[in-house]
């Protein structure tokens, strides 16, 4: 158990170093208590780490995350409320070029946070679909303010064999994994977040990461309920902009909606926090209450960190329908 505890150690220095390493050896204990090699292509689990990109999600919720590596080929399905090791490993295949999409026909596979928009079933399919397919918010709001192009990125399944690379941009599985995987994605709602390689770092560290966006989203909404705009608006990145306005029509926005509005009563619920490759997304439902002004919907924040704060670089609203009528204000 000792090299045990130092193989893990040594795992989780070299991972706060940033240094990628590529783990070749597994210990097993047989009756001679001889070790064996790793064999090659086996999965790496290590010990008491887990994917960077899995901040939080309401305990309240118990649903579940897809994380699509290229440099595998394989996709990890994990369950909010057990981080420790994937429920799933599926083997896949993303586009025939190296590197995230940026333009059409690239035959790049987009590095990112997404969400299934739409879903078929075989009927519905042409042959080179197989049996299932989701299709993806690529270009997402933030692609297209970065200026990325293309569209048509959808997860599916194949009649053929599955070969690594070998895709203009979708992630491929097999049938028989397509459909297993159906059982878990829920469209709108399962991130479906796609790096090039995962970054492994302790639990200690994830919750301290954690702790700070969620911070940072609380003092965020404290300070536009409280009518603080200053202070609101600093959450915010000087090239921020939203509606065709920059950072100061921003402000002056804003500025003219609480005067107008005076007090208002803003809450959030079920919010997820994820990241992929330095941008971190807050996925909240917000319910905006002012006088004769009701709004509910889906909001998304995306944050960067800047030397040494986070700020919102981009921020998406659309209304929803609420689940249940609101009180009177």
């Amino acid at each position: 158990m000792g090299f045990l505890a130092i193989y893990r150690d040594l795992f989780v220095w070299v991972t706060r170093l940033g240094i990628k390493v590529l783990l070749v050896l597994t210990i097993s204990f047989q009756a001679t208590g001889a070790v064996s090699a790793k064999p090659p292509g086996a999965p790496i689990e290590p010990r008491d780490l887990v994917p960077d990109s899995l901040l939080y999600f309401p305990p309240q919720d118990p649903g579940y995350i897809l994380v699509v590596e290229k440099v595998t080929q394989k996709a990890y399905l994990y369950q909010t409320q057990n981080l420790d090791a994937p429920v799933e490993v599926y083997p896949c295949s993303t586009g025939e070029n190296i590197g995230p999409k940026s333009k059409r026909n690239d035959k790049k596979t987009p590095e990112g946070v997404y969400f299934v928009t739409n879903s078929f079933e075989r009927k519905d399919l042409s042959s080179i679909y197989g049996d299932r397919a989701f299709a993806l918010d690529y270009p997402n709001m933030l692609d297209r303010k970065l200026g990325r192009k293309g569209y048509g990125i959808w997860i599916h399944g194949t009649n053929e064999d599955l070969k690594p690379h070998d895709t203009n941009g979708c992630i491929v599985f097999t049938n028989e994994d397509i459909r297993d995987l159906s059982r878990y994605i829920i469209q709108g709602h399962t991130p479906i977040i796609i790096t090039q390689e995962i970054n492994f770092i302790s639990k200690e560290e994830l919750i301290r990461e954690r702790r700070q966006i969620k911070a940072f989203v609380e003092s965020w909404l404290n300070a536009w309920k409280e009518g603080h705009i200053d202070l609101y608006m600093s959450f915010y990145d000087r090239d921020f902009t939203a509606q065709g306005k920059d950072w100061s029509q921003w402000w002056t926005y804003k500025k003219w909606l609480s005067e107008r509005y005076g007090a208002i009563d803003v809450t959030i619920d079920n919010l997820q926090i994820v990241q992929e490759n330095g941008i971190v997304l807050a996925k909240f439902y917000q319910s905006y209450r002012a006088n004769r002004f009701y709004s509910f919907g889906e909001k998304r924040l995306y944050l960067r960190q800047k030397s040494p704060e986070w700020k919102i670089v981009d921020e998406f609203f659309q209304k929803k329908h609420h689940p249940s009528p609101p009180p009177p204000a």
